[in-house]
């Protein structure tokens, strides 16, 4: 994966640890550097990194970012939107045990996180969101399922350009697999 990086030899010291910096782009006016398994945004207006709740507020400031240790039932969720608060919600233990799932082990964890947020994010900004919600409630069909999930993908991945885009992908492959099952299945 390393291979789809270009490779700066510079290094950092940043609170007491050394990063090697792997690739720097700019996004949206901000500086990013992709660090050997992290994701850090650059805020030269303040002279420090964007954490995710700084981005989200960037995107939408009125929504809110909750970020709790794990998922209260008994599914591995790493995050969820919920409309009727406006809330998007992570879960940290689940987001690891996910990412140690899909790569076997938790070293793009950092990017696989963003990956998440930018997923639930799209959910937040889905315009058909709501009617589509309504639809599958009266339907229960799947393909309407497909369809939000797509369209949070979709939005999502125009949010986070500075996430590989081949890693992106791969997630978001794997996030759909279910629903393409699940329709070959009534098809």
């Amino acid at each position: 994966m390393l291979a789809f990086f270009v490779c700066i030899a510079l290094y950092i010291l940043k609170k007491k640890h050394t990063y090697v910096i792997l690739d720097k782009r700019m996004y949206n006016g901000k500086l990013v550097h992709v660090f050997l398994g992290k994701v850090k945004v650059w805020r030269k207006e303040v002279g420090d990194f964007m954490n995710l709740h700084d981005f989200v507020h960037g995107v939408d400031p009125t929504i809110k970012l909750v970020i709790e240790d794990e998922f209260p039932g008994t599914r591995c969720v790493g995050g969820k939107y919920v409309p009727s608060t406006h809330s998007i919600f992570l879960y940290e233990k689940d987001i690891k045990i996910q990412c140690q799932h899909l790569f076997g082990s938790n070293e793009c964890l950092e990017s696989y996180k963003w990956i998440i947020l930018a997923h639930e994010l799209g959910h937040a900004l889905d315009e058909d969101l709501l009617s589509l919600s309504a639809k599958f409630d009266q339907t229960d069909d799947i393909g309407l399922l497909y369809q939000i999930e797509c369209n949070a993908w979709e939005i999502g991945e125009k949010l986070i350009p500075f996430i590989n885009s081949e890693l992106f992908s791969f997630i978001k492959d794997q996030s759909l697999a279910h629903y393409h099952k699940e329709m070959e299945k009534i098809s």
